[in-house]
């Protein structure tokens, strides 16, 4: 009995394998894309945070000190100072028109008021449709601005016969030290490929699981596919699956190379973790593959839930708005989706060093999702053996 079910899934296995290699399908979405798409988000974001972006600076003043406040903006390493405008209208154009960033208008008069002591206002207009860049810009702008501020008060003081250490209370009384913890170095690399990569990967999974189920019904090919396990559906799922779930398993581990010998990310937890969390997720969402095939019988629907299924995980999953800020109804959304559980799962075992407990519950929760796709396994039996399933496309 063994040997049979043995015979069953390598049965299963060899169909599968002749259908990947007569099918481009297979070889683009489980091969080509992956690799293409990995390689393009890695190239994208090695640079670590946005460089040198075009800022307007338009010089009213036209004094030593106006001259000193752009040398001190554009020594911010994010700014790449333009000052070929004359006229605030002139930048608000480029600005507009997106050859800046943003602009900084120094008004006529502003080296002659800091000289006095008095309040000297220099203007700040920021694209504020793209909100990285330009929280970026201000924080970059505005540190310089003040660095050089914070050196012409501490200069008047000491003029005025005090002590560096004196002047340097009396301008900065409290004194805060931000300590960033997790991602030290605000790397893009970390936050947005800690995104990227995994959701795609989803992506491929779903996507070709479904396809590669959805196909025998489309092509009424199903009684075949038993026929090969001896008609026992769970051997026969195997034997489709094994192939996928092993190509699945070698992308999760390019872009754990990608993630820790390219990229540089930290490991503050267990690899070992982090594998099975990995080979947990892709099986959860193979299962959900077999729950949306047998929930909608119809490949085209199923492959359009799918696409708003992994998309939808970006945006819910927690990592570009905190979940406790989102409202009730968006937490609980959340929560049906495995690339949540994963995510935190991975930044805890990366970033943060969680304990080992705070990731196995995580894992367990996507051991939920593989039960529920299981859970539709006869009815996707019943479709593959029963004509008025077949077809639909």
């Amino acid at each position: 009995m063994k040997n049979s079910r043995s015979n069953s899934v390598f049965s299963a296995f060899s169909r599968e394998i002749d259908r990947i290699l007569h099918d481009s399908v297979y070889l683009f979405t489980g091969v080509i894309a992956p690799v293409i798409s990995f390689t393009l988000i890695a190239l994208i974001f090695s640079a670590n945070v946005p460089r040198k972006l075009p800022v307007a600076i338009v010089d009213q003043d036209h004094t030593a000190l106006s001259r000193k406040i752009i040398r001190t903006i554009g020594a911010s390493p994010i700014v790449l100072p333009d000052t070929r405008y004359s006229a605030p209208e002139e930048a608000r154009k480029a600005l507009v028109s997106g050859e800046m960033d943003a602009v900084v208008v120094i008004p006529a008069g502003t080296g002659l008021k800091i000289m006095r002591g008095q309040h000297a206002g220099v203007a700040v207009y920021l694209n504020n449709v793209y909100l990285i860049k330009a929280g970026l810009l201000k924080s970059g702008i505005q540190k310089s601005i003040a660095a050089l501020t914070a050196g012409i008060k501490l200069q008047n003081h000491m003029m005025w016969g005090e002590s560096p250490s004196m002047a340097m209370a009396k301008i900065q009384a409290v004194q805060l030290t931000p300590v960033l913890l997790f991602n030290p170095y605000t790397s893009y690399e970390y936050y947005l490929t800690l995104l990227l990569l995994p959701v795609m990967l989803t992506v491929f999974v779903l996507f070709g699981t479904i396809y590669a189920l959805g196909t025998e019904l489309q092509y009424g090919t199903g009684p075949g596919w038993l026929d090969s396990a001896g008609g026992r559906m769970p051997q026969a799922l195997i034997g489709k699956l094994i192939p996928h779930t092993a190509a699945y398993i070698g992308l999760a581990m390019i872009m754990n190379i990608i993630f820790f010998e390219v990229l540089g990310l930290p490991l503050n937890g267990h690899i070992l973790l982090i594998l099975v969390s990995e080979l947990v997720m892709i099986l959860s969402y193979q299962s959900m593959a077999i729950f949306i095939v047998a929930l909608t019988r119809n490949l085209r629907l199923a492959l359009s839930l799918a696409s708003a299924y992994t998309m939808l995980a970006i945006t819910f999953a927690g990592l570009t708005f905190p979940a406790f800020g989102m409202p009730a109804v968006a937490q609980i959304f959340s929560k049906i989706f495995p690339f949540t559980y994963w995510l935190e799962l991975f930044a805890g075992q990366t970033l943060r060093g969680e304990p080992t407990s705070n990731a196995i519950v995580n894992i367990w929760f996507m051991v939920i999702f593989i039960v529920a796709g299981l859970c539709l396994v006869p009815r996707l039996k019943y479709l593959l053996k029963h004509e008025q399933s077949w077809g639909k496309i």
